[in-house]
């Protein structure tokens, strides 16, 4: 019979060590190198945002990290997140309750008071690991909070950096739009000029007057864009939309930083989203541990001490006592498949999260690539826009030089004005794109996040 128990208790202990399941394999593979630059050993770091040469920015930053409301839901939710760790790590530990009773009761015989007291504890004994493995599902769902936390400030800081460029930006453009207006508006005087001394005809003062309505009309959706993005930035600022913003610097005196990046497997420590989804993974692994361990018998030790009299004097002092010791095993035999449609649910989830898992890293080492494509490409066309400026600069001087001498037809002088006009309006929202593209590619490598360390006292 001895035997046979050992037996029993050998398979039973077998049994709970082959609960607790390793994650499968989750990490896809991953290119060597990236597409349009060799790699470095080296990572943007968080004095990126210095290199610009913009204090104002920094200075909104600083405004968005306080102030952000996302940014402080993000902290309520950690809190949350910690609060649930204490939670699942309580229940590792034995509860301890007192009680106070007074009752007074009455008979034939008379009237008498009863007073008892007592204190009880119970444990229960995880054997099977539940506890624990829902405790670890709770601290890794407390580091995915804190990468969740992280992956938001990152995207804060480059929402309030690109926000200010496309603000800056619609500024510049708009008094772009108004020079035009002006030197549309004098090239009409000159037409009109020759007109009155029959040097012009009625046409070719419609056309330029179509002009300078055409550069009247293009003034409206900028307006109607700086006061979108004036509000759009306010609300990343926390800020009322009536707040003024400052608006001291213009694009072309802002430098690009260039940013390195290292092997593409070093991504993965670099981002603070994929760090987030991995510890949902290890959080939904816990889940499908803990509940396989509820498919097994539960144990709870449960002990009482008691006191009870007539007077307080004599529960205090000299009571009558008494003591109990308990121990329960419980195991499920019916419960209609709730137990184990949990498992079930539970393994399905642990699937969707790795999925999601992988799918984080491809996404992040995607962007990434494509913002080191974009870099690159952005500080070229840059380049080669300037170049078309200047072109157009030199060919509108000449053409009106020439239409005054009467060498040229109006519709040369319009062309050329249209095509300095759309230069420079391009030129602007090329220096602007290439600014926000620096600012996707630190975001796509991480934004400077460094991995801590975490600890909690659970």
């Amino acid at each position: 019979m001895p035997t046979r128990y050992s037996l029993i208790l050998a398979a039973l202990l077998l049994g709970g060590c082959s609960l607790n399941s390793p994650l499968p394999a989750h990490q896809p593979v991953l290119p060597g190198q990236w597409s349009s630059q060799t790699q470095t050993p080296d990572w943007p770091d968080s004095h990126y945002w210095q290199a610009f040469g913009a204090d104002t920015l920094l200075r909104l930053q600083q405004q968005a990290r306080q102030h952000n409301h996302d940014l402080a839901a993000a902290a309520a939710r950690l809190q949350q997140a910690d609060a649930q760790l204490r939670q699942a790590g309580a229940a590792l530990l034995p509860s301890l309750d007192a009680g106070l009773n007074a009752g007074r009761s009455g008979n034939d015989n008379g009237v008498g008071n009863n007073l008892s007291a007592s204190l009880g504890a119970s444990y229960e004994v995880d054997f099977w690991g539940r506890n624990h493995q829902l405790r670890e599902a709770a601290r890794a769902s407390l580091d995915a909070s804190h990468f969740d936390q992280a992956t938001l400030a990152v995207a804060i800081e480059a929402s309030v950096a690109n926000s200010w460029f496309q603000l800056l930006e619609t500024l510049e453009r708009e008094q772009l739009a108004q020079q035009n207006l002006h030197s549309a508006e004098r090239l009409l005087q000159l037409v009109e000029a020759r007109a009155a001394a029959g040097a012009a005809d009625a046409l070719e003062v419609s056309q330029q007057r179509i002009l300078v309505l055409q550069q009247r009309a293009a003034l409206l959706p900028l307006q109607q864009q700086r006061l979108a993005l004036h509000n759009s930035l306010n609300l990343l600022l926390g800020n009322t939309p009536d707040a003024a913003l400052p608006v001291d610097s213009a694009l072309a005196s802002l430098h690009v930083p260039e940013a390195s990046a290292g092997l593409p497997s070093e991504l993965l420590q670099q981002r603070p989203d994929i760090r987030a989804s991995e510890a949902r993974l290890l959080a939904a692994n816990a889940d499908l541990n803990a509940a396989r361990a509820a498919l097994w018998p539960s144990l709870r030790l449960t002990g009482q001490y008691a006191g009870q009299s007539s007077t307080l004097a004599d529960l205090l002092g000299n009571p009558a006592t008494s003591w109990n010791l308990l121990g329960g095993l419980t195991q499920p035999i019916f419960d209609g498949s709730r137990l184990r449609a949990r498992v079930e649910q539970a393994d399905a989830r642990q699937q969707e999260l790795l999925i999601d898992y992988q799918r984080s890293i491809l996404t992040a080492i995607s962007e990434a690539d494509t913002a080191l494509a974009a870099a690159l490409s952005s500080r070229q066309r840059v380049q080669q826009q300037q170049h078309v400026v200047e072109q157009a600069q030199l060919a509108l001087q000449l053409a009106e030089a020439r239409y005054r001498a009467g060498a040229i037809a109006l519709s040369t002088l319009l062309d050329s004005q249209r095509s300095l006009f759309q230069s420079q309006d391009a030129l602007l929202q090329l220096q602007s794109a290439q600014l926000q593209t620096a600012v996707d590619l630190y975001r796509a490598l991480g934004g400077g996040w460094q991995a801590t360390t975490l600890s909690y006292s659970d």
